[in-house]
């Protein structure tokens, strides 16, 4: 199995599918640790195949050699719009209290419902391709939010999985994450885990990359999820 990790630049993910036999690359427009493969637009990548598959062009993207029995998306989309510190900004404006309802106040709101639908579309664009090519696909992304978080209330993909709390599976952070599943069914093959795991994870909040998860958690979510399935 190929498996393609999108807006990935840690290598993390990757690095334990290559250790479990597969092939594996990150894609991202940074390469920040030296792990990033293909050092691209995945933005204009979407954009390109959208247009393929809705106009019938040709152009050649990273989507064009992918098949479906070889290839496994794992895509960690960009959350900035979607998450709470972006639900807060229109909260503001609403209560009317912190934030005052003037025309500079309009005009940044005007601006991030802007780029929000923006990377709504994108997303909405990478879900119809990878169900359109019937390419297994697995779109992380926090839930903040809870039962209001944007892509849990408005994605055409529901949730497949929500992890309530990372750490309890070797990650550093409690963090909520919700996982959305294309032409896969995300079913928990649930084993006994290294209990030196959790003794080791930091249990401090620090700035992280917009991805990165721990490599223990990387690897549990493979054997939890994965496995069973592409071996």
């Amino acid at each position: 199995m190929r498996f393609h990790c999108l807006f990935e630049q840690s290598g993390t993910f990757k690095n334990v599918f290559k250790k479990y036999g597969h092939q594996a690359f990150d894609y991202d427009v940074l390469n920040d640790y030296k792990q990033t493969d293909y050092i691209i637009d995945l933005f204009n990548e979407i954009e390109l195949e959208f247009d393929n598959l809705v106009n019938n062009k040709s152009n050649i993207t990273i989507f064009s050699n992918m098949q479906p029995d070889k290839d496994f998306i794992i895509a960690f989309f960009p959350c900035t719009y979607f998450c709470d510190a972006n639900q807060l900004q229109f909260r503001l404006l609403i209560a009317g209290k912190k934030l005052e309802f003037n025309n500079q106040a309009v005009v940044r709101l005007l601006n991030r419902n802007n780029e929000r639908s923006r990377y709504f579309n994108l997303y909405l664009k990478l879900c119809f391709i990878c169900k359109e090519k019937g390419i297994k696909t697995i779109i992380e992304n926090p839930a903040s939010g809870g039962k209001n978080n944007y892509l849990a209330c408005y994605s055409p993909i529901p949730v497949a999985w929500h992890e309530k709390d990372r750490s309890l599976f070797g990650d550093d952070l409690k963090k909520p994450t919700n996982y959305f599943a294309i032409n896969f069914d995300m079913q928990e093959n649930f084993i006994m885990f290294d209990k030196n795991i959790f003794k080791q994870r930091v249990l401090k909040l620090r700035s992280r990359a917009r991805s990165e998860l721990s490599s223990a958690y990387a690897d549990n979510f493979y054997k939890r999820f994965i496995q069973n399935v592409v071996c």
